[in-house]
């Protein structure tokens, strides 16, 4: 997804015909939160992603990708070569993966 997240949940909204009032109720959470998001002023929060995937039917683990590879994006997107920053950061991804896994701590 090119897009937002934020911009991905309302055009979901939009294509399902819901209101901001309708969605924000199912997602347990006030209207003035989801236009936030929905405009890109507020971050979603990941608690939420269960009750959106149920929403409309959507795979929560895809959901939940898209989350963290847009909490990566913002992060770096003011790098110009972000290919040395994702090299380094798999790196530390595996390195830790092994450590909790070798301890018996790996939530996956």
């Amino acid at each position: 997804m090119r897009e937002t997240l934020g911009e991905y949940i309302r055009n979901l909204r939009k294509e399902h015909n819901m209101t901001l009032t309708k969605l924000a109720a199912a997602l347990d959470i006030d209207q003035s939160s989801l236009s936030k998001i929905e405009n890109n002023k507020k971050v979603i929060s990941e608690d939420i992603l269960p009750a959106l995937a149920q929403v409309f039917k959507l795979d929560v683990k895809i959901l939940e990708k898209e989350y963290y590879s847009e909490k990566i994006a913002e992060l770096i997107y003011r790098e110009s070569d972000s290919s040395e920053l994702f090299k380094l950061a798999n790196e530390k991804a595996s390195y830790l993966r092994a450590k909790y896994t070798h301890q018996g701590n790996l939530n996956l």
